[in-house]
């Protein structure tokens, strides 16, 4: 099974993604206070009623259904038979502090400025029970430099931004040792 794991996080390393697991041993809450509450009463009891406990962010035309919630700022794709929520996930997300026990983000975090995906991040975080689990898949920055930065003179990274940022975009990348401070 070791060997198997290596193989798969080498092949994924060699598209320009890095693999690895963050453990913040999160212990307490910060209550939001009892206004903020009131104000999330008809969120969550409607979650609650439809069992769901799971959070895709940044969810786009890809829409989850059995348990998970769809959240996105612009709806692409709408299905009437899957869960799905326009919010603002740069600023504080409308459900309550511990209720998600899964959350799920994939190729989002690179489209938020810094202080977005910060942001981001203390409310997912906010979302999550204690235990519950975050996932996200993006790509990471030494494989985005690998990949797209083949030169240092000005023409390699003019034609990296282009490659990296403009066309897709991307506003900021992370790599494994600042998203673990930001965590």
């Amino acid at each position: 099974m070791r060997m198997i794991k290596k193989m798969v996080k080498s092949a994924i390393r060699r598209l320009g993604y890095d693999v690895s697991h963050i453990d913040q041993g999160r212990k307490s809450r910060v209550s939001d206070g009892p206004g903020y509450l009131s104000l999330l009463e008809g969120y969550s009891s409607t979650l609650r009623k439809l069992c769901v406990t799971k959070a895709h962010y940044g969810c786009g035309g890809h829409l989850f259904d059995n348990g998970w919630v769809n959240i996105d700022r612009n709806p692409t794709y709408l299905d009437s038979t899957k869960l799905y929520m326009s919010a603002d996930l740069t600023s504080k997300h409308p459900f309550p502090s511990d209720y998600f026990w899964f959350s799920f983000a994939e190729d989002f975090l690179e489209h938020l400025l810094q202080d977005e995906s910060i942001i981001f991040l203390s409310e997912v975080f906010r979302c999550l029970k204690i235990g519950g689990v975050l996932r996200l898949s993006f790509p990471g920055l030494r494989g985005l430099l690998r990949r797209h930065y083949r030169s240092s003179d000005y023409k390699g990274a003019s034609a990296g931004r282009e490659e990296a940022f403009t066309k897709w975009e991307h506003k900021h990348f992370y790599c494994e040792e600042s998203l673990s401070i930001v965590a």
